[in-house]
């Protein structure tokens, strides 16, 4: 007997086409593979729409065309801190196998596998493209010129268990369109998005060495103590006994003085206690912050500097370990950039973000150390890769143009007549930036901003 109720979104009947056998073991599978689409997939929900605390139970199907790839029970609910503040929020689909009641694990591609899959409504940037953009952006410039986004020890360290199949770890996120249907009416464009799991990360949680750490509340992280009540640990798994905001200290407390040391070290360097450049090989990846940095200049990604970015390291302890940094959740960007409103954030006009003279409302703080500190260092790898044509005007119009051609225009039309680009639809006020909501400006902000680049560092194509 079924332990949820039996998914009713999906085909019982399909005419015929599709024949299961009396043996048919796909019910009982907990985990299933679905290509990655070339067109938007098509959500289709049955339930009651959740509010911010609400998780009610409801049933989905998954259609690739009018074909269905998947159907399942579970549960949704409002997915975000910034979303539950916003018209058009984001959701989280917890999945269940109505039969065998586990988990089910779908795997998207070359994704690894999700049991709560989110959609992001983008209430900010109504193109849904900028998020994924910066992130792909990002893995093409931190993957050149060998391939990885990562030492290929942290690669070598699956090869006893998987024999190192996790290639394909993403060191952050990436989506595509969807559309939503919910009780036989459209609800909106989204952006399914790949998970921020361990996995991603190349991260064993099991092991207390494989750190990562994202800040939260840390709006004063480069001049306070470090607090773990500020950050959240996604790896090691702490227990049960942990949730993000609880103090890591009476919990784990290598773990929660590992971070400590890299966030001190990052703080000394800022206040000229400590000189970067005399100590910095004991504690960061050097290309890691300087891709990080020209990846929040590029994009104009002002809510990069106490916020949105995942730090990880392979051998944190409280005496040693090298640290990494990545991007995460990249939409308010390419002019969209919070407070700066108009044309004060268009590519000419913001400036640099991590630089001296920053119109950031938050605190650049140890970036701007390694922005005046390793000045060369950064100009010569933009160089590098403006040579290499992998920063690019031409390359990032032709990923935008392909992104969003996956969209029907008409279910664009119909998104903006449910979710008013003049309302307050995310954490930047739209209705002041409604020319920033077009594909266009976002190809022509690319363009204009990799020349303004090049003319701050002397670099001619």
């Amino acid at each position: 007997m079924a332990k949820y109720s039996a998914p009713t979104t999906g085909y019982t009947d399909n005419g015929g086409l599709v024949q299961l056998g009396a043996n048919n073991p796909s019910e009982s599978w907990d985990y299933i593979t679905v290509p990655k689409p070339n067109q938007p997939w098509r959500i289709v929900v049955q339930g009651d729409l959740p509010d911010i605390g609400t998780t009610p139970s409801m049933s989905v199907t998954v259609f690739d065309g009018s074909t269905p790839l998947f159907s399942a029970s579970g549960t949704w609910q409002v997915q975000g801190q910034t979303s539950q503040y916003a018209n058009k929020k984001n959701w989280k689909f917890k999945l269940r196998n109505s039969v065998t009641g586990n988990k089910l694990a779908v795997k998207i591609g070359s994704w690894f596998p999700m049991s709560s899959i989110d959609v992001k409504g983008y209430g900010t940037d109504r193109a849904l493209v900028r998020d994924s953009l910066t992130t792909h952006v990002w893995r093409q410039m931190h993957s050149y010129p060998n391939g990885r986004l990562a030492p290929l020890s942290a690669y070598q360290y699956f090869d006893r268990t998987d024999l190192g199949v996790h290639a394909s770890a993403l060191f952050s996120t990436t989506g595509f369109p969807v559309e939503i249907w919910r009780n036989g009416s459209f609800l909106g464009l989204y952006v399914l998005r790949a998970s921020n799991d361990p996995d991603a990360y190349l991260m064993d949680d099991g092991n207390d060495q494989h750190i990562l750490i994202q800040p939260q509340k840390a709006a004063d992280m480069w001049t306070s103590a470090f607090s773990s009540k500020e950050w959240d640990f996604t790896s090691p798994d702490l227990g049960k006994n942990y949730d993000t905001g609880a103090d890591v200290s009476t919990i784990n407390k290598d773990v929660n003085d590992a971070s400590a040391r890299f966030i001190t070290w990052m703080q000394k360097c800022y206040s000229g206690e400590l000189d970067i450049r005399a100590t910095y090989r004991s504690y960061i990846d050097l290309t890691s912050f300087l891709d990080y940095i020209l990846i929040v200049e590029l994009s104009g990604s002002m809510d990069a500097l106490t916020n949105n970015w995942m730090g990880g390291s392979w051998n944190g302890t409280p005496t040693s370990g090298i640290w990494h940094i990545w991007p995460y959740d990249e939409d308010a960007t390419w002019g969209l950039t919070s407070p700066i409103n108009g044309v004060g954030s268009d590519a000419e006009n913001i400036g640099f973000l991590t630089g001296n003279n920053s119109k950031a409302d938050h605190n650049p703080g140890f970036f701007n150390t390694v922005f005046n500190k390793f000045r060369p260092e950064l100009r010569a790898r933009w160089r590098e890769l403006r040579r290499a044509g992998v920063i690019d005007a031409k390359t990032i119009t032709s990923w935008i143009v392909d992104y969003v051609s996956k969209i029907d225009p008409d279910m664009m039309k119909a998104d903006l007549a449910n979710w008013d680009i003049n309302g307050a639809t995310g954490s930047i006020d739209v209705r002041a930036n409604p020319g920033k909501q077009s594909v266009s400006y976002i190809i022509d902000y690319a363009t204009k901003r990799i020349a303004w680049i090049d003319t701050q560092w002397g670099y001619s194509a």
